[in-house]
């Protein structure tokens, strides 16, 4: 053998390099810097608190964080090697559907933005916008990043804004007021499914919740709470209208406040109830909005928002009716005595005069005059007066029936009109006496009075009134309204003629 050859025993350079020891530490340190970066790398993952899933090239999950395993109730070890095929929290069809998209994009490469309706492990629906996006590695290495990003509320409050405006459409309509109740009670139910709505109103004396609208309470529920009571301690809703505060019971079963209405909520199967108070920009209260539950629940700071809103927008409406009701009553009813006014009467008068059925039968307008009212006027005053007229309207209305109209004309003055008499003149004529009749005997009869005397002390004084009363029969449109008026006042004046307190049909 030469010499000058190379010798089989000699090193190779990575030989006399690294000893084995080396490289085995080498391949070590190698090893944990790969587990460190993986670590790291499913640190960032569980941080972030988007759901975020990892598919490889062939649509199997290869990772996914801490945000998607309690978003769906899944764990890690169960679900990485799998596809979405196996995932058995979402129903057959939509897992094929997911899994043909998904492989759809992995061959094509690129990424995709949806929303979608996606049930997260606590059964409830949620709108996500669901993005997708391959990534590439080199040497055919890669896969699909997915991102579940959860825009329920962002969503809902789109819904809110469109259903507030709804409300605010209906309310420039002039919608009816139960109608614009009742879409926003629904309108918060279809947003928030779990949620059973409940509108009530203050009478106008403010002691009691009435004229409720709950379209998904129980009917039984309903007609018991039909008129609630505003005290302390009268459930979430009765207790919110006393205190002018909201009220948040959280558990009807423990609460004080539901003590006396508990076993009806229990019925119901009503669990929980906030109720805030609807008001008026001065503070008053006009009624509760509440939030029933048949779980136990506590509200979120969005949910505490969201019943604000409601009550807020509920006091626009209910002021707007009140402020309409006003108005009404200012243009059609006379203020002292709350019975119709002139105008009003007119309207009547030409209802009753086009009516073609009235031909059939008669109507009697009665014009009354009190005969001693102003003595009364000088000698104690105006506000005695009024006293006196507010009773005599009370006395009329109580001997009239309920379809047929008292007015007061000015001053001392008062119109009662009777549809609906007998077709025959005679006996229509006895009917409009006995009632008159009944009028004149109710007015004399003594009054009671109070007035303040100058020294500040509270004196009574009882009075006894009379009446002079003109009545005048026809049907249809055989005479104007001036024209039945004029016959009216006729008949009165003649029966002032006839000694005063008395009857007179013309």
């Amino acid at each position: 053998m030469d010499d000058k050859g190379p010798n089989r025993y000699q090193s190779t350079p990575l030989e006399s390099t690294l000893s084995v020891d080396q490289l085995v530490n080498s391949l070590v340190k190698s090893e944990q810097e790969l587990k460190k970066q993986l670590t790291l790398f499913s640190a960032f993952l569980d941080a972030l608190p988007t759901p975020i899933f990892v598919k490889d090239n062939e649509g199997v999950f290869i990772a996914c964080n801490a945000a998607y395993e309690e978003a769906f109730g899944i764990q890690r070890k169960n679900f990485v090697g799998k596809t979405v095929l196996d995932l058995e929290y979402l129903p057959e069809s939509a897992r094929l559907a997911f899994q043909q998209a998904d492989l759809k994009l992995l061959q094509e490469r690129g990424e995709t933005r949806e929303e979608i309706e996606l049930a997260f492990s606590d059964g409830n629906p949620r709108t996500v916008l669901y993005q997708r996006k391959t990534f590439d590695m080199g040497d055919n290495q890669g896969g699909l990043l997915g991102l579940i990003i959860d825009i329920s509320e962002r969503k809902r409050a789109e819904e809110f804004e469109r259903l507030r405006n709804r409300i605010l459409e209906m309310l420039a309509s002039s919608a009816v007021l139960e109608d614009i109740l009742l879409e926003l009670v629904m309108g918060i139910e279809s947003l928030y499914p779990d949620m059973l709505c409940s509108i009530m109103q203050t009478d106008i004396l403010g002691s009691h919740l009435c004229n409720g609208i709950a379209p998904s309470l129980p009917d039984f529920y309903n007609a018991a709470l039909k008129k609630v009571e505003i005290v302390h301690g009268m459930g979430s809703c009765g207790t919110a209208a006393f205190t002018g505060e909201r009220v948040i019971v959280e558990d009807i079963s423990t609460h004080p406040y539901w003590k006396t209405v508990r076993k009806l909520a229990e019925q119901a199967n009503l669990k929980a109830c906030w109720s805030q108070p609807i008001k008026t920009g001065h503070g008053a209260v006009l009624g509760t909005f509440a939030i029933y539950h048949r779980t136990t629940a506590v509200p979120t700071d969005k949910q505490i928002e969201i019943i604000e809103h409601c009550a807020r927008l509920s006091s626009i409406a209910i002021e707007k009716r009140r402020a309409e009701n006003t108005i009404r009553e200012l243009a059609y009813y006379d203020p002292l005595t709350n019975l119709a006014n002139r105008r009003l009467l007119d309207d009547k008068l030409a209802l009753v005069l086009a009516d073609e059925t009235s031909v059939s039968s008669y109507t009697v307008l009665m014009l009354l005059d009190l005969d001693n009212f102003k003595p009364l006027n000088d000698q104690y005053g105006h506000a005695v007066g009024d006293q006196l007229l507010i009773e005599i309207g009370k006395r009329l209305s109580r001997h009239v029936r309920s379809g047929d109209t008292v007015a007061r004309l000015g001053g001392d003055e008062f119109v009662v009109v009777l549809e609906r008499l007998s077709p025959d003149f005679n006996t229509a004529v006895r009917q409009a006496k006995q009632v008159a009749e009944k009028i004149r005997v109710a007015i004399e009869a003594p009054c009671k009075l109070k007035f303040v005397q100058e020294d500040g002390s509270l004196q009574s004084v009882v009075y006894q009134c009379t009446a002079s009363i003109g009545a005048t029969l026809f049907t249809g449109g055989d005479l104007s309204q001036t024209e039945l008026i004029r016959k009216a006042d006729e008949a009165m004046y003649q029966a002032k003629q006839l000694g005063r307190n008395t009857v007179n049909i013309y």
